[in-house]
């Protein structure tokens, strides 16, 4: 042992520091990490390259070929993946700076892995790089799953790789998709009755499941025994890591064709490019605050009014997106969103709806501030499930894009076109059980892909084309789902009739869809929506919103041999079949659209539709031809041609007459102004100082986002509190228990 002299006796304060190094009982999340989500400061490295001069027209000839090779990634992955989410595009292939800031990403996908996959990078860098257990090396392969250290929610997966070259790393390149299964209580990795964080499923923080390019046997095996699809799991790593080395070996041409300078700069030029853009663009908005919410109805278990609050802001150059005043977050229903999802949610508002000609980068973010009360809905902590939290950021996307559209709708330059919000609730079933095949399967259908587009300012809306959260997505082949699994699309993407949000031009309409079991005696289904008794997705400048929706079931009926019998007696519309009832002794339901998972009988057929996207503008100023054609078409009703639209049609022919409607329009116009307050009387009589007794209401009143209501009670923000709810289950049957005490004293 070397001879230490006292003077040279490490001090208290030291000693601990040694000590806690090197006895680290485990790593959580890394808060201040996930804080930032802002560009780093420029490397060494980054700083010569650029300062020695950046050659433009070089850099962008090298961006174009990394978009090819990312584009190409993401082409490779969906024709090879298992995962059905996966297949339909429901992923993006990315490339990183050395340092972890998100460059590029593919054109089509799922925006939000782009945001999410940094701050996984960044966790490694600063906590496994330089431990001696684990490191960073070319062919290292790492994974993760948990929202609170970066990634989406649970049901997500990113996978990221570290690129060398010369010894020395250049870049990183990531993937991320909706893997679905992961062993959760209910299948397919999400579902209403997740009640508590260990419900959600296997939850991996960054660990390096590869090595040297080779999966590590023990960490795929024991991945594998943690779900019900083993066979999904094991293939889509192998596809994963397939991918990323393709990913790896074009930027590594690139750095033997130009130099591994030049990737380097080009990486770190493109984040600043879009920075500073995305800076120079928030400037242009004229200062001012928008204000907006949006109402959850549903805790996926109970009824309830969950508000979810946005102040958006423009002000000293920054954009200050402000989301507190949302509902504190529930103990045990899993609609909580980490804050790291509101920010991805507002990075896709503004990618995909304010600035789409922008490169996908988080830089977006630079200029903007996001902040949420801790504790709330919109900044849920670890101690709460938050695998159903794309009912809340769902709805951040829709606030940040209504908010930047009216404050910038003036301005003579738009860099998108304006459009009302995008229908924004998942609907979709989850399905589990065992195939016709015999194998063990619990993932989601693609209808969910399937969103209407809201109306433009100047055309209608797309019908059921791809979701808010993504571009260039599909809703996947009925036929080829059937292949696999044993249930069957007897209405399969059907446009449901005045599914649509009216306005002067109308958003797209919704498609209604259904599934069967037909082969299994084992199988099962779940849905997670909301929106079935106040709309979600609003309209613009007088246009409507989108109509509400349950689920629709009709059980204790094979179908099937129904049909054998008597093909006849089938009704093509779940509007038809519930109102119709055409299978006798069968029992006709219909359930909000959050159904925890329950097992469904062969033949017994559940029914759902996609909603609508917003309309924009007063339903007066549509021209009467266009409504004229949707109604050939039957995208509306006549009852909505002459209730809502005002149009009058000729008794024999069924057309339009045109002055009959010109009159019945300026009569709605005169009964409107009579029907008129000004506006200080509209708003004494309208407003409350609470909410109304009775309601079930969850997030501030008003513009006072100190004070939350909780069902009965209040509490302050600083002092928040999660909430409890009882077990539906266990309150139905007290309420019967009740009801039977009541007969036995009779």
């Amino acid at each position: 042992m070397n001879e230490m002299h006292r003077g040279e006796l490490p001090g208290d304060d030291e000693l601990k520091a040694r000590f806690l190094s090197a006895n680290t009982l485990f790593l959580g999340p890394d808060t201040e990490l996930l804080a930032d989500h802002r560009i780093q400061a420029r490397s060494t490295r980054e700083e010569r390259v650029l300062r020695d001069g950046a050659d433009d027209h070089l850099f962008e000839e090298i961006r174009a070929s990394l978009q090819s090779a990312l584009d190409e990634g993401f082409e490779v992955t969906t024709n090879a993946i298992v995962s059905p989410a996966g297949k339909f595009g429901d992923m993006t292939v990315t490339v990183f700076t050395a340092n972890g800031d998100l460059s590029s990403a593919s054109l089509r996908g799922v925006i939000g892995f782009c945001a999410a996959s940094g701050f996984p990078i960044r966790y490694v860098i600063k906590h496994f790089e330089h431990e001696p257990t684990v490191g960073v090396r070319a062919g290292d392969m790492f994974i993760m799953n948990d929202p609170f250290y970066g990634g989406v929610h649970s049901p997500d997966q990113i996978s990221f790789m570290p690129v060398y070259h010369d010894g020395e790393r250049v870049a990183w390149v990531a993937i991320g998709l909706h893997e679905g299964e992961n062993g959760a209580r209910e299948p397919g990795g999400m579902g209403p009755a997740m009640e508590s964080p260990w419900d959600e499923g296997i939850k991996m923080p960054p660990i390096r499941v590869a090595e040297n390019y080779r999966l590590k046997f023990d960490l795929v095996n024991y991945l594998q025994n943690s779900s019900r699809d083993p066979r999904l799991v094991g293939a889509d790593l192998k596809v994963r890591l397939a991918t990323l080395r393709r990913v790896e070996a074009r930027l590594l041409a690139l750095c033997d064709t130009y130099g591994a300078n030049a990737l380097v700069g080009t990486l770190r030029q493109s984040l600043e490019y879009v920075a500073a853009e995305a800076t120079r663009r928030v400037r242009e908005l004229p200062e001012g605050t928008v204000r907006g919410q949006i109402f959850l109805d549903t805790t996926m278990r109970e009824d309830a009014l969950i508000r979810f609050y946005a102040r958006i802001s423009v002000r000293d150059g920054r954009l200050v997106c402000d989301f507190r005043g949302s509902s504190p977050q529930f103990m045990n229903r899993p609609i909580n969103a980490p804050i790291t999802s509101i920010r991805i949610g507002v990075l896709m508002g503004l990618v995909s709806f304010i600035w789409p000609d922008l490169p996908r980068s988080l830089a977006i973010l630079d200029p903007v501030d996001i902040l949420a009360t801790p504790g709330s809905v919109a900044d849920a902590t670890r101690e709460v499930p938050t695998c159903l939290n794309m009912q809340v950021f769902f709805k951040a996307i829709t606030l940040t894009q209504m908010a930047l559209l009216k404050l910038g709708f003036g301005l003579p330059r738009h860099y998108g076109n304006p459009i009302a919000p995008w229908f924004n609730q998942p609907v979709t079933f989850i399905y589990g059980g065992v195939t016709q095949h015999v194998e063990q399967v619990g993932n989601l259908c693609a209808d969910l892909n399937g969103m209407p587009g809201g109306a433009k300012w100047d055309a209608d809306g797309e019908h059921s084309m791809s979701p808010n959260f993504a571009a260039y997505v599909d809703t996947g082949e009925t036929e080829l789902v059937e292949e696999d699994l044993p249930f069957v699309q007897v209405i399969s993407k059907r446009l449901l009739t005045d599914n649509c949000g009216f306005g002067k031009f109308r958003g797209g309409a919704g498609y209604e869809f259904s599934v069967a079991n037909r082969y299994s005696d084992v199988w099962g289904f779940l849905a997670l929506a909301g929106g079935s008794k106040f709309s979600t997705t609003p309209g613009m400048f007088g246009g409507y919103g989108s109509p509400t929706y349950p689920i629709s079931m009709i059980k204790e009926v094979d179908v099937f041999a129904e049909l054998a019998r008597d093909a006849g007696i089938f009704r093509g519309s779940l509007v038809d079949l519930m109102n119709e009832r055409p299978f006798a002794g069968a029992s006709y339901r219909t359930h909000r659209a959050a159904l925890p998972f329950e097992m469904a009988r062969k033949g017994e057929l559940y029914l759902q539709s996609q909603g609508a996207g917003g309309g924009w503008g007063d339903v007066l100023d549509r021209d009467p031809a266009l409504v004229a054609k949707d109604l050939e078409e039957g995208i509306i009703s006549t009852a909505t041609a002459q209730d809502i639209y005002r149009i009058v049609l000729d008794p024999r022919t069924g057309a339009v007459d045109p002055q009959s409607t010109e009159a019945a329009r300026t009569a709605e116009r005169a009964a409107r102004l009579a029907r008129s307050l000004p506006y200080a009387e509209f708003a004494a009589a309208w407003n409350r100082d609470t909410p109304p007794a009775g309601v079930p209401y969850y997030g501030a009143w008003g513009e006072d986002v100190d004070t939350l209501y909780a069902g009965d009670t209040t509490m302050r923000a600083d002092a928040i509190q999660p909430i409890f709810m009882p077990d539906p289950r266990e309150v139905r049957i007290a309420a019967l228990e009740a009801r039977l005490r009541t007969y036995e004293s009779c």
